[in-house]
C-alpha cells in the first residue's frame, strides 16, 4: 500500500485552488491531530486487511507547515519528504494557478501523440476522429479537476486544427479551409462536433457543483469550490427544483418556486438580503414562523416592500411535504440528471441549426464522402471562384465544360457535364426525373426538393447516391484539372456503378432497396 499525505494545519488561512479542493477527496488530506495516531494503528490496519504500506513508495506533502510540524510528521510518519506543489493521480496540485512549467508537459505529450500517427495516409475524415477522440478525450480526465490557463488552451487548439487540415503539429491560415470556431460547433450547427475546450471544461466542471446539490453529505461537499461565473449562471438556469421536505433546497437563490427562483420574482427584495443568508437559508429554514423575514435588512423602500407583499402571497399556501425528499432536475436530459453531454449541448441552445446537416451527416456514405459535402455546404471547396477571390492562380474557364468560371454550384448541377452525368447516372436505377434542371442553380435546393414526401428507405438511397455522384463529379474534376485529363461521362459513370456496389454491400441498404426495385421493375 502507497499513499501521498496532504497535511494543511487547521487554523491556517489561505486559498486553495480548485483543483486542490477537489482533489482533496480522493486522497488522505490529513490535519496534523490525525496523524497524532501511533504508526502502529496503521501497522494494525494492515494487519487487519491484508496491505502493507511501502514507506519507500509513500510521501508526506507538508502545505504551509512550520518546522515544528514538520519535524512532528517526521517523527509519526517516517515517509519521505516530498515539496508541495506537485502531481497527483496524474493531475498538479497548487494552492496557486497552475504555471507554465506545470501546464507544458501536458501539451507537449498531446503533441507527441502525432509522430506515430501515419497523417499522410489518413483523409481528413479520419484526422476528425483523431482529434476528437484522442486528443480532445486526453483532456478529459485533466479538465474535470484542472482550471487549464487560457494560452494553453490555444496552444492545445493550435495542435488539434494543425494535426485536422494539414495532418502536422501546425498549419497556418491558407491550410485551414473553415474557421476552428465553428468547425468546434455541433454538427447540427454547422461543425465537425469537434469539442470546443472551454465550454466542454465548463461542462465538465459543471459535475462537481452537481453533486453538491444532490449529494450534500459527500466528505468534500462545504468546500467552496471556485468555479468562474459563466458556469455558475448556467448552472442555475439549467436546474430546477421540486420541494419535499425542504432540507436540501436554498431558499433564495434556487429555482422552486414553479421553477423559478425569487430573485425572478422578487429581485428588489433580493438586494436586501445579504449574500451568506442567500448562500445558507433553506426551504425548510425559511418557512418556519417564516423566518425569511428576518434574513432582510437594511431600509425598506417601496419597490421592495412590494416584492415582499408579492412574495408573501406566493408562500402563503405552500406546504412542505416532509415524507418526500426534495428533488433536483436537470432541465436538458429526459430522466432529469446531469451529464457532461447536455451540459456542453446546452451552451448552444438558441443556434441557428445547419439545415443540411442530416443530409450530410445522417446518411450513408463513407467519411470521406460525407466531409467533402460538408466543405460543399460551407462552399469551401477549392473552386475557380474561391481561388480568385483571393488572388491566387485558376484557370479563366471551367475545364469540363469550357464555358463560364467554375463555382461549386455550377461544377455539380449547372455544367453540361454534370447534367449529362445525373441524368445517366439515376437513370441506372429509374430516377432520371429527378435530374437537375436548367432551373436549378443551387445544389443543396435541388437535393432539398427531389427528397421531399419520400418514404424512408427511398430518401436513405436517393442520398446515399447523390453524396456518391458529386464525389465522382469532384473527382473527375480533379483528374481533369491536376492530371489533364478530357472529361469522359462514360469513365464516371463506370466508377459510379462500381463505388454503388460497394457501398451497398459495405451496407448502404437504401442503394440496395433501389437496385432491387429497379431490378424487379
Amino acid at each position: 500500500m502507497k499513499d501521498c499525505y496532504f497535511l494543511y494545519p487547521e487554523g491556517r488561512s489561505g486559498t486553495v485552488s480548485p483543483c486542490m479542493r477537489t482533489m482533496w477527496c480522493f486522497s488522505s488530506a490529513l490535519p496534523l491531530r490525525i496523524l497524532r495516531l501511533p504508526w502502529t494503528s496503521l501497522t494494525f490496519f494492515g494487519e487487519a486487511t491484508g496491505l502493507k504500506t511501502n514507506l519507500q513508495k509513500s510521501n508526506v506533502l507538508p502545505i504551509r507547515c512550520e518546522d515544528t510540524d514538520i519535524s512532528t510528521v517526521q517523527t509519526l510518519l517516517p515517509c519521505a519528504l516530498v515539496d508541495f506543489p506537485c502531481k497527483y493521480l496524474g493531475l498538479p496540485l497548487s494552492l496557486k494557478r497552475l504555471t507554465k512549467e506545470q501546464v507544458q508537459p501536458y501539451i507537449d505529450r498531446i503533441a507527441d501523440q502525432l509522430q506515430g500517427w501515419k497523417a499522410n495516409l489518413m483523409t481528413k475524415a479520419g484526422r476528425r476522429v483523431q482529434v476528437q477522440f484522442v486528443l480532445t478525450g486526453m483532456l478529459i480526465y485533466l479538465f474535470m479537476a484542472v482550471e487549464f490557463p487560457a494560452w494553453a488552451i490555444k496552444a492545445i487548439d493550435k495542435i488539434r486544427r494543425g494535426f485536422l487540415w494539414r495532418g502536422r503539429r501546425e498549419a497556418r491560415g491558407g491550410h485551414c479551409m473553415i474557421a476552428w470556431l465553428k468547425v468546434c460547433r455541433l454538427k447540427e450547427l454547422g461543425g465537425l462536433g469537434i469539442s470546443y475546450l472551454k465550454t466542454l471544461g465548463w461542462s465538465l466542471k459543471m459535475r462537481w457543483i452537481w453533486l453538491q446539490k444532490i449529494e450534500p453529505n459527500r466528505p468534500w461537499a462545504d468546500f467552496n469550490i471556485h468555479m468562474p461565473k459563466q458556469i455558475r449562471a448556467f448552472f442555475a438556469a439549467a436546474v430546477y427544483m421540486e420541494v419535499g421536505d425542504g432540507t436540501t433546497t436554498l431558499f433564495w437563490t434556487d429555482r422552486w418556486l414553479h421553477g423559478q427562483s425569487i430573485a425572478d420574482l422578487a429581485p428588489r427584495l433580493m438586494a436586501a438580503i445579504p449574500i451568506r443568508r442567500r448562500k445558507k437559508r433553506t426551504v425548510q429554514e425559511a418557512l418556519v414562523n417564516h423566518a425569511w423575514v428576518s434574513d432582510i435588512q437594511g431600509g425598506l423602500p417601496v419597490g421592495v416592500l412590494i416584492d415582499y407583499l408579492r412574495l408573501w402571497d406566493i408562500l402563503s399556501n405552500f406546504q412542505l411535504q416532509p415524507e418526500m425528499e426534495d428533488k433536483h432536475i436537470w432541465r436538458f436530459s429526459a430522466n432529469g440528471q446531469y451529464s457532461a453531454k447536455t451540459a456542453y449541448e446546452g451552451f448552444f441552445l438558441g443556434a441557428t441549426v445547419f439545415r443540411p446537416w442530416e443530409k450530410i451527416w445522417k446518411t450513408w456514405a463513407p467519411a470521406k464522402c460525407s466531409f467533402f459535402m460538408w466543405l460543399v455546404a460551407h462552399n469551401k471547396c477549392w473552386t475557380a471562384d474561391r481561388l480568385a477571390k483571393r488572388g491566387l492562380p485558376h484557370p479563366d474557364r471551367y475545364p469540363m465544360c469550357d464555358q463560364e468560371s467554375e463555382t461549386i454550384n455550377h461544377l455539380l448541377i449547372g455544367c453540361s457535364f454534370a447534367r449529362e452525368f445525373w441524368h445517366r447516372f439515376l437513370s441506372q436505377v429509374g430516377l432520371q426525373a429527378l435530374s437537375p434542371q436548367l432551373s436549378d442553380s443551387s445544389f443543396y435546393d435541388w437535393w432539398e426538393r427531389i427528397t421531399i414526401d419520400c418514404s424512408v428507405l427511398v430518401l436513405q438511397g436517393i442520398n446515399s447516391l447523390i453524396i456518391l455522384g458529386a464525389w465522382t463529379i469532384w473527382t473527375q474534376r480533379n483528374n481533369c484539372v491536376f492530371d489533364g485529363a478530357a472529361p469522359d461521362v462514360a469513365r464516371a459513370l463506370i466508377l459510379s456503378s462500381e463505388e454503388r456496389k460497394l457501398w451497398s454491400m459495405a451496407g448502404a441498404r437504401g442503394i440496395s432497396f433501389l437496385t432491387a426495385s429497379t431490378l424487379v421493375e
